[in-house]
């Protein structure tokens, strides 16, 4: 068996072309230089150990597909092309997420004008945490409630991933891990199986605000 490759040896910076330039060009070169590791051949197990969706029933609804070489997440399907959604590989194997989103977390999403996969993991982490904790005490979790706790936290020297940190004495949860960046190698795409209406379109089968990366994203305050 050949030497297994870790994910800093397959990480082959790119130029992008000019189409990629005028509509990527403000996002942080490390994102864009970043192709994802996962392979095709190991979808199928992936799916046989996390299941995608809530609803066992809709499982037949999406099918998965590995990222080309050339693909980079923040990268958009083209107008002719099937409308996919980024997801990472963690948000199952260890935020144990399914899918689609819950109407609180598509509403945080919303408000940001932030993209599934443009938010950290740790980001994640305070929404499931936060929701699960309201569910707990049997109260609707409440957009305005999340952001009068947190703030959006906009990277360093340019556009990369977007997270949440608690306002001033307001503290609830720890990081989720405060060091966590492998998950930005496992990307890969959900499409909506054929003749199957994806839940990230509408009803013009247009793709929601928080389906991609977007270079507007907002802080919400209460």
């Amino acid at each position: 068996m050949g030497k297994k490759k870790s994910c800093q040896e397959v990480k082959v910076p790119r130029p992008l072309d000019a189409a990629e330039t005028r509509l990527y060009g403000w996002v942080e070169e490390a994102v864009l230089t970043q192709p994802s590791v996962v392979e095709s051949d190991s979808l199928p197990e992936f799916l046989r150990n996390f299941p995608l969706m809530e609803d066992s029933r809709a499982e037949g609804d999406y099918v998965l597909e590995a990222a080309g070489p050339s693909d980079r997440v923040p990268f958009q399907a083209g107008e002719e092309g099937p409308r996919f959604l980024w997801v990472y590989q963690e948000f199952f194997t260890r935020l144990r997420m399914q899918l689609p989103f819950s109407d609180f977390q598509r509403d945080v999403m919303t408000r940001c004008r932030v993209a599934v996969s443009q938010l950290h993991l740790n980001g994640w982490g305070f929404i499931l945490a936060f929701e699960k904790v309201c569910l707990h005490y049997g109260f609707r979790p409440a957009i305005r409630l999340f952001f009068y706790i947190y703030d959006v936290q906009f990277p360093p020297g340019g556009y990369g991933y977007i997270s949440f940190r608690a306002r001033q004495d307001r503290k609830l949860f720890d990081s989720y891990e405060d060091s966590i960046q492998e998950f930005k190698w496992h990307y890969f795409k959900v499409l909506a199986a054929s003749g199957k209406c994806a839940f990230w379109l509408d009803h013009e089968n247009k793709p929601f605000p928080w389906v991609y990366w977007n270079s507007e994203v907002k802080d919400f305050t209460v």
